[in-house]
């Protein structure tokens, strides 16, 4: 930053990811934003596998996660997804639509480029590799100490995400300053996430990882379809990520591998055959992948047994176990819990007993499922803070 360093800036953003940059290029008062890594959206770079999957057609209330459930409705009914799109269309980068609403640009980076030049033009300082340590409130302003100095600013913004993603330098700091300024904060867990079986299934689910097959995971009264992808330690896919985020440790999960068929009636209705189990299911389930999964249990019809046939059947469709954990942060989409929104105004992101504290993105307590929505929701928020910041 070749600017010599002001005595106050009007806003300092902490978090150059996809809500931090959007935000500081929503309004144009002079301001600072500060990131900890190389390079500003790193993680917005690399997401969707390089295509960044930045939104979904099919955004509402009900596809977010919160212990405040209501208080994301006002930012997602003023910044919708045609809001963005707009956006990119008029600086041509090109997207497109996929499967169930989702939105994909055709290069990530391009999102990135955008971001940072959209900040730039709206009288942003960008500062990188710069390390927050601490926001403290001193009379009427703020003082972020970092590692490159102390800021003053009249306003601060808290766009640091969540957990998710720790090699890209992600971090508990939203967490714990909103503890130091008295906030509370929700638990924090990896969602949209691999699931680990216990130790007894694991042989068998690395015997079938790369597999996939249409599954029905329920996890207390919520249900998910879709494909279910087996891996060396468990279960992954769309299916399985989408669970993720119901799920708390200790609970049970229960998974129908053959959502299309009954077992116990099919198994029954053929119990005098001379084939296996696998076989007489092989219309309705790869008979490879049934007959390592039944195990033991893959035997001759016209040979089983009652307890065996109901056995076979309950664990085709009504697998039950407890996970024993998640693929962890590392390979989380997203971060569960955060700072409690109900020290929020749902219109502004601003702290209520705290005035100038905004925070927005994954670092509140809101969490989107897979497809784009957790992206839009940084956008929505950052936009709700921008346009309170553009009045000040």
């Amino acid at each position: 930053m070749n600017k010599p360093q002001q005595t106050m800036w009007h806003t300092v953003i902490v978090g150059g990811g996809a809500a931090g940059l959007f935000c500081a290029g929503s309004f144009g008062a002079e301001k600072l934003l500060l990131e900890h890594n190389a390079q500003a959206g790193a993680k917005l770079s690399i997401s969707g596998g390089g295509k960044c999957n930045f939104s979904n057609l099919l955004v509402s209330p009900r596809q977010y996660v919160s212990r405040c459930p209501h208080f994301c409705h006002d930012a997602l009914a003023a910044f919708r997804p045609p809001d963005f799109m707009h956006l990119l269309r008029e600086n041509n980068v090109v997207f497109e639509e996929k499967e169930n609403g989702q939105l994909f640009a055709r290069r990530a980076a391009d999102i990135t480029r955008l971001l940072i030049r959209r900040a730039k033009e709206q009288n942003t300082h960008l500062k990188t590799g710069v390390e927050v340590l601490k926001i403290c409130r001193e009379q009427d302003a703020f003082r972020t100490e970092t590692s490159a100095g102390i800021f003053y600013s009249l306003n601060v913004v808290i766009a640091t995400g969540g957990l998710s993603y720790p090699a890209l330098g992600a971090g508990g700091f939203a967490a714990k300053t909103a503890a130091q300024l008295g906030l509370a904060v929700s638990e924090q867990r990896p969602v949209l996430v691999a699931l680990r079986v216990p130790k007894q299934w694991r042989e068998t689910c690395r015997r079938l990882a790369g597999n996939s097959l249409q599954a029905e995971v329920l996890v207390g009264k919520h249900k998910e379809a879709g494909a279910l992808l087996f891996t060396h330690e468990g279960f992954s896919g769309p299916v399985i990520l989408q669970s993720s985020l119901y799920w708390k440790e200790g609970e049970e999960i229960q998974i129908n591998f053959l959502p299309s068929a009954d077992a116990a009636t099919l198994l029954q209705k053929n119990k005098n055959l001379p084939a296996s189990f696998s076989k007489i299911l092989a219309p309705y389930i790869n008979a490879r992948l049934c007959k390592t999964w039944l195990g033991p249990l893959d035997v001759r019809a016209a040979d089983a047994k009652k307890e065996t046939l109901r056995a076979a059947a309950q664990r085709l469709n009504q697998f039950t176990f407890v996970p024993a954990g998640t693929a962890g942060y590392t390979h989380a989409e997203a971060t569960a819990g955060g700072i409690d929104c109900a020290a929020f105004n749902p219109h502004t992101m601003e702290c209520k007993r705290i005035g100038g504290l905004f925070v927005i993105g994954e670092a509140l307590d809101v969490t989107g499922r897979l497809g784009g929505y957790n992206l839009h929701w940084a956008w929505a928020s950052a936009a709700a803070a921008a346009n309170a910041l553009k009045k000040r």
